[in-house]
């Protein structure tokens, strides 16, 4: 038995448990038998792609999480108990609101852009890049921005870009950030503001109409 197919099992069983179903409720909600339901869950018979992704369909649970952790558990340190975090509605519900209603255009194109470009990296990857930059004092954040800055607009020069068709940085907005945290680091401070994104995007605008 192949640990994927123990974790596909420890999957199904636990978000299971998550939506408050037992086998039998989950099994007639499928139209399936209770034992196939149990061997699915113990890993002892394997379960077809379609079938994986109604029983989540039919919890009403996103499969994202459950898929991410049965390949790459080595990202979730506490195994499925890390899933109920992906899985906080109040959190999801925020998010939701946030980029339904509040995001500017230019952040919604680059968390797109994250999530489904061509960059060749992992989205969750990208994400633990930057966490692990935030907890870093901000003298050692800036000291990393120099250096992206710098690798960006090398790559930039001799056509080494990895996706040149892709989503770009605001290079105005990433160099007010860098500005910023130089001032702020000089001031022995580990915090810094560099205010209305929007006057930063008018001089992105305005380098461009140059």
């Amino acid at each position: 038995m192949s640990n994927y197919r123990n974790r596909i099992g420890e999957a199904i069983a636990f978000a299971r448990n998550v939506a408050g179903r037992s086998q039998q409720e989950l099994a007639d909600m499928l139209g399936r038998d209770k034992r196939t339901i149990q061997k699915w869950e113990r890993g002892e018979i394997r379960i077809a792609l379609e079938d994986f992704l109604d029983v989540f369909d039919t919890l009403h649970l996103p499969v994202g999480p459950y898929e991410m952790w049965i390949r790459h558990p080595k990202l979730f340190p506490r195994g499925t108990e890390d899933i109920k975090g992906f899985s906080t509605e109040k959190k999801r519900r925020t998010l939701a609101d946030y980029y339904l209603h509040q995001a500017a255009p230019l952040e919604i194109e680059q968390e797109y852009y994250i999530l489904f470009g061509d960059h060749g990296s992992n989205s969750c990857g990208i994400r633990q890049e930057l966490l692990a930059n935030l907890q870093t004092p901000l003298r050692d954040r800036k000291r990393i921005v120099n250096q992206i800055i710098d690798n960006y607009y090398e790559a930039r020069a001799i056509g080494h870009l990895t996706d040149p068709e892709g989503q770009q940085p605001v290079m105005p907005i990433l160099e007010a950030c860098y500005d910023a945290s130089a001032r702020s680091v000089k001031a022995n401070e580990n915090r810094y503001s560099i205010g209305s994104i929007e006057n930063y995007l008018d001089g992105a605008d305005d380098a461009a109409d140059e």
